[in-house]
């Protein structure tokens, strides 16, 4: 009894095969490329056209169980027979084969049953022989003698049944068995020379090759040069087709490429993302097959990856991208149509970025081909351009303050950098803009009903907090960005002071604790100069809830005075750390702008008052003596109205849809 010379029990166990639908399929890939290569041994260049192989599946009840393949090959012949019982065998390996394949069938299956004619010495001979896992014995009932009746080389292998964890991962439908078939053996179909090659099915016959060809749309071939880390170049080529999407590889992906040796499939990927592109025409798949003489010589020994680096493996795959792109260019540039649609969506959002749409088409075809419906993605991309683009022109600064000697030069550098300048300013501008506008619409929804139902607004504290932060002072505002103030009056921004929602003893002489909700000082009218004898200005804000008619207290231009009132007493601003800011004299004037609806029930509590109605008729203003200041009413439709006409007026200035 001859046994093979190794440990194949520990070389079994050891092989990376996980249940999986691949590794489930793989005894069946390894015996049809058996057979492949045996066919094409016997038959050479005629193998195409006269080299026959049949896989018929094995089935339990509905399940399938296992395979018989059948070829007209060259069978097993001595040479072949002492090939098989040797491990890491290098016979076949000019033709991909690891002389590790073989032990996929016992993994999976536990065993294989082979039965072969072969020709020798003027007569057709008989051998077979059961491959099973064991210690010492794995080729069992042998038999070699004269094959009486043959006329013909041919081999049968029987892949019997699988092993429990490997059953259910195999596919039970046969035209999934014909797809995997043949997604692994695509380059072989692709190039035409496969020979006949069928999926038996009961009654149901699958030609594989006929299958495939029947797919195919278009097809052409484009050789690639990919120069190498060390500095060498090689030449990958690519088969490109284009075919119909019923033969996809894998579920609800479409297009796949294949990096392929000795024409075989080694990895697969999917592609869908990376060409930003799902069917073709609705109706069509892309699938690609690149193979070369460096794919062929650094496939590993399971032929499920290659050798090389990860590095080497990107500067290939980038270099077939490239070929996929230029075959795909028809249907690639719609989708680069929509990333132009949507980049120019995100600047109208963002206008920082405007300065993109001066170089919409260069940014785009930089983008990745996946980006086309990812926004998020199109946005971090426009942000390192910017940034990128910042960093290049505070180089350019720092070379106009160090120019050369050449005129012209400084000249060019001086025009470029006005040109960013003018472009990051116009940018910076509109991005504030935008932020205004977005402020103005929650402004909008703050005035209407917060319970339409029970006919409730929202409270007065929520329109306050949206204007300006409650409960602080100006140590605690950092930047413009901090408050809105900008939607009372631009002015307010230029304060020396401010509190808001703040106990008065916290910044005036005073022990009252009593909180108007906003309190501006401005030193020498910095915003509200009138003349040169002008003395400081405190100016006072008042919000009452949207649509309020009950004022069960006082009116809010009596409380506004009262706090008028308070403040003249007082004599003195100071911060929180007791530091005098300023003194109240004589010559400060009061403004008091109380932000409330003209309700009926407020129209009743301003009787009496000196109030007249402002020019547009749509808020109330006048003069007190006692204490003299100034005092208008700005119901909220006047406050969104006068904003919003502001804020148009920026966005038609900077050209954008306002």
């Amino acid at each position: 009894m001859a046994d093979l010379v190794s440990d194949i029990v520990g070389r079994v166990n050891r092989l990376p095969l996980k249940p999986s639908e691949t590794n489930a399929l793989l005894p069946l890939m390894e015996a049809f490329s058996n057979a492949l290569h045996a066919v094409n041994l016997r038959f050479g260049d005629g193998a195409p056209s006269k080299g026959r192989i049949q896989i018929t599946i094995l089935c339990d009840s509905s399940d399938v169980i296992g395979f018989k393949i059948e070829d007209n090959g060259i069978g097993f012949t001595d040479e072949n027979y002492r090939s098989f019982r040797t491990p890491d065998s290098r016979q076949k390996m000019g033709l991909g084969g690891k002389g590790v394949g073989r032990l996929s069938w016992l993994r999976v299956f536990g065993g294989a049953k082979i039965e072969s004619v072969y020709a020798e010495g003027g007569q057709f001979l008989r051998r077979s022989f059961d491959f099973v896992l064991d210690e010492s014995d794995q080729l069992r009932n042998e038999l070699n003698g004269v094959a009486n009746g043959a006329t013909a080389p041919h081999t049968v292998i029987t892949l019997g049944e699988f092993k429990s964890e490997y059953k259910s991962r195999c596919p039970s439908k046969p035209e999934t068995l014909v797809q995997r078939l043949i997604a692994h053996f695509l380059p072989i179909l692709a190039s035409g020379a496969c020979p006949s090659a069928e999926l038996i099915d009961g009654d149901e016959t699958f030609d594989l090759p006929t299958y495939f060809k029947d797919k195919i749309i278009d097809t052409s071939v484009s050789d690639v040069p990919v120069k190498l880390d060390d500095g060498s170049e090689i030449t990958i080529s690519v088969r490109h087709m284009k075919c119909n999407k019923d033969i996809r590889p894998r579920g609800q992906s479409y297009n796949w490429m294949f990096l392929c040796a000795h024409e075989r499939s080694v990895t697969e990927q999917c592609i869908d993302e990376q060409i930003g592109l799902r069917s073709l025409d609705g109706e069509s798949i892309y699938i690609g097959c690149a193979s070369g003489a460096y794919l062929d010589e650094n496939v590993n020994q399971e032929r499920d990856g290659f050798t090389f680096s990860s590095s080497e493996e990107t500067l290939i795959r980038r270099g077939v991208a490239s070929s996929v792109r230029e075959y795909l260019k028809d249907y690639i540039s719609v989708s680069r149509a929509e990333m132009v649609r949507n980049t120019q969506a995100l600047v109208r959002e963002n206008p920082q970025f405007l300065f993109i749409n001066n170089e919409i088409d260069t940014f785009v075809e930089a983008l990745p081909l996946n980006s086309a419906g990812k926004q998020e993605e199109i946005f971090v991309s426009m942000s390192r351009r910017r940034y990128r683009r910042q960093r290049e022109f505070r180089r350019l600064s720092e070379e106009i303050a160090s120019p050369p000697s050449h005129k012209e030069e400084i000249q060019e550098k001086v025009d470029e950098y006005m040109r960013y300048v003018d472009d990051e300013k116009k940018g910076a501008l509109a991005e504030y803009v935008s932020k205004r506008k977005a402020i103005l619409d929650f402004l909008d929804a703050l005035t209407a009903y917060e319970d339409p139902e029970k006919r409730r607004h929202h409270l007065e504290d929520a329109v306050h907090a949206l204007i300006c932060p409650m409960k602080i002072d100006s140590s605690q505002i950092a930047d413009i960005d901090d408050h809105n103030l900008w939607l009372l009056d631009d002015r307010l921004a230029f304060f020396n002071f401010f509190a808001s929602d703040k106990e008065a003893r916290s910044y005036l002489n005073t022990g009252s604790q009593e909180r108007p909700d906003l309190a501006f000082l401005y030193d020498s009218c910095l915003a509200w100069r009138e003349g040169e004898q002008s003395g400081d200005k405190v100016v006072l804000v008042e919000f009452k809830r949207p649509g309020l008619e009950a004022y069960t207290n006082e009116d809010p231009i009596r409380q506004a005075l009262r706090y008028v009132n308070l403040i003249k007493s007082s004599k003195t601003f100071r911060d929180k750390s007791g530091r005098v800011i300023s003194n109240v004299g004589e010559r400060t004037s009061f403004d008091c702008y109380i932000v409330a609806d003209l309700t009926e029930g407020l129209r009743k509590q301003l009787i009496g008052l000196p109030l007249q109605p402002t020019p547009d008729n749509e808020g109330m203003f006048g003069y007190t003596d006692n204490p003299k200041a100034f005092v208008e009413i700005v119901p909220f439709s006047k406050l969104l109205k006068d904003a919003k006409a502001r804020n148009s007026a920026f966005f038609t200035r900077l050209g954008l849809n306002g």
